[in-house]
């Protein structure tokens, strides 16, 4: 192998670590729902290749009310799944759309679009 050879594989096997840390296991910032009009919890969530914040933390048993925003046009984004509070909403582009619930006992809750590919997480106190 040449010198040019050597550099190239090198430099894709560190792109290749970078993108795994990057997706998988770089350190995920949480946000605490701020309480708003009424005791509810609220958050807005912007949809964009993502759920960002894609991870919450609310207190149980008090409303949540998660505002969901999405940028984009992806049919994957279109639809957002509570599965443990059997909860959904349809996300049309550019609308903000509104979801209420109340989680009543801690612990940690997955949210995902329809097909599995966005992921977020509630953290229940």
């Amino acid at each position: 192998m040449t010198t040019a050879q050597i550099l190239v594989t090198a430099g894709g096997v560190a792109l290749c670590i970078f993108i795994a840390w990057f997706f998988w296991f770089a350190p995920k910032g949480q946000t605490r729902a701020a309480t708003g009009a009424g005791g509810a919890q609220e958050v807005a969530v912007t949809v964009k290749g993502g759920y960002t914040p894609d991870v919450i933390v609310v207190k149980a048993g008090q409303p949540v009310r998660l505002h969901f925003t999405r940028r984009e046009s992806s049919a994957c984004s279109e639809k957002v799944l509570f599965p443990d509070f059997n909860q959904s909403v349809l996300l049309p582009a550019g609308q903000e759309v509104t979801l209420e619930f109340t989680p009543e006992k801690p612990g940690e809750y997955g949210f995902q679009c329809q097909m599995g590919m966005l992921r977020g997480k509630l953290i229940v106190e």
